[in-house]
C-alpha cells in the first residue's frame, strides 16, 4: 500500500532536516520590522571577481548575474537584468550587442571589439585602473599562464575561448608607459588555439615595444 506524503509547508522541511542531521531544529519567527533589516557585507566584491577572472569560472559568472538581477530587479532573472543594463549603463555601446547569458558560453552572444573597449574604458573611469589590475589576470597568471611571462606586469586581460573562437580583451602598458585598451576577437578559425594565442602575444608585444 502506498501512502501519500502530506506536506505541511516549512514544517515538513524542518522535520526532514531534523531526521537527516540528527539535531533539534528551533524555528525563529521573523521580526515585525523585517522590512527594515539590511544585509551586512563581510567580503569585498573583488574577492569574487578576482578568482572568477583568473579561473574563467563560468558558474561564478552565471550566479553573479543572477545575484545582481535579484538585487536590481528583485527577481533572479538574467534577461530582466540584461535588458535593464542595456537600456541604462550600457545604452551608449557603439554597436548594439546580443547578450543572452552570464558566462558567455552561448554562441548567441554577439559583442564587437568596439563594445569591449568601450566597456573597459567605462570600467577604468568608474573603478580606476589599479583596482582592475587586482582583478584581471596578468602574464603567467590565471588563464594567461604560459603567456606574456617576460616582463609580465604589462598586460591585464581576460581570455575567451570557444570552439573556433578566441578572444582577449584588456589593458596594455607600453614601454613608454602609455595605457592602451584593446580587444582581439578571432572567429571561425580551425587552427591550434595555443599557436593562435602565441601569435596574439607576439602582436600585442609588438604594440608594447612600438608605443
Amino acid at each position: 500500500q502506498q501512502v501519500p506524503f502530506i506536506t505541511n509547508g516549512a514544517g515538513s522541511a524542518i522535520g526532514l532536516l531534523k531526521n537527516s542531521i540528527g539535531k533539534t531544529i528551533v524555528p525563529i519567527a521573523s521580526p515585525a520590522n523585517m522590512a527594515s533589516l539590511r544585509p551586512i557585507y563581510t567580503q569585498h566584491a573583488d574577492s569574487l571577481f578576482q578568482p572568477m577572472m583568473y579561473n574563467s569560472d563560468n558558474f561564478f559568472a552565471e550566479q553573479t548575474l543572477l545575484m545582481a538581477a535579484l538585487k536590481v530587479k528583485g527577481v533572479m532573472n538574467e534577461k530582466a537584468l540584461i535588458d535593464a543594463l542595456l537600456s541604462t549603463d550600457l545604452k551608449n555601446l557603439p554597436q548594439k550587442p546580443r547578450w543572452v547569458d552570464g558566462s558567455g558560453l552561448s554562441r548567441y552572444n554577439l559583442f564587437s571589439p568596439d563594445d569591449f573597449v568601450w566597456i573597459l574604458n567605462k570600467m577604468k573611469d568608474e573603478f580606476g585602473i589599479e583596482r582592475l589590475k587586482g582583478i584581471l589576470p596578468t602574464g603567467g597568471k590565471g588563464t594567461l599562464k604560459g603567456y606574456y611571462q617576460k616582463d609580465s606586469a604589462f598586460i591585464f586581460a581576460k581570455t575567451g575561448t570557444l570552439s573556433g573562437q578566441l578572444a582577449l580583451s584588456g589593458f596594455l602598458i607600453t614601454q613608454k608607459n602609455r595605457l592602451i585598451l584593446f580587444s582581439v576577437l578571432i572567429n571561425n578559425h580551425q587552427s591550434n588555439t595555443s599557436e593562435l594565442r602565441k601569435l596574439v602575444e607576439k602582436f600585442l608585444s609588438g604594440i608594447r615595444n612600438r608605443y
